[in-house]
């Protein structure tokens, strides 16, 4: 799988890296290496599949910060990518639940939007973290 997918109770938000551009030999000017990457998000009875444009340095950092997160049960972690299509917000409370708040927007010209918000807690993103250190392993993490 060379992809993750973080969970909610009501949802999921799943991104797929399907084209790596330039590995190894040319990384990305943002760090990392470019990619082409499905996305499918599905919150309640919303749901959305599209294309964006991602860097490994991008999935590396959210892998970073969501790890820490997860290990102290508390704080909040965003991510975004580098044309702002996708944004996602994780805040961790001390019980160990989080609140998975986001938009997606596959065209960033035109006023289409998907907004979701889904509850999760912390035996939802095990899964999400494992996939994202097989990520970060692959591709060399922030630099590439």
């Amino acid at each position: 799988m060379n992809g993750f997918r973080v969970a909610g109770t009501q949802g999921h938000i799943e991104i797929q890296l399907e084209e790596v551009y330039g590995f190894p030999e040319a990384t990305s000017h943002f760090g990392g290496y470019d990619a082409k990457a499905s996305v499918e998000i599905k919150s309640g009875n919303y749901s959305v599949k599209g294309e964006m444009y991602v860097t490994t340095r991008e999935i590396s950092l959210f892998y970073d910060q969501l790890k820490a997160c997860y290990q102290r049960l508390d704080g909040e972690v965003e991510f975004a990518n580098y044309d702002v299509s996708l944004e996602l917000k994780l805040c961790f409370n001390a019980q160990g639940h989080v609140l998975i708040t986001g938009r997606f927007k596959e065209r960033p010209e035109l006023d289409n939007e998907l907004r979701f918000e889904m509850e999760s807690d912390q035996s939802y993103l095990i899964s999400a973290l494992e996939d994202m250190e097989q990520i970060v392993q692959q591709y060399g993490g922030m630099g590439g």
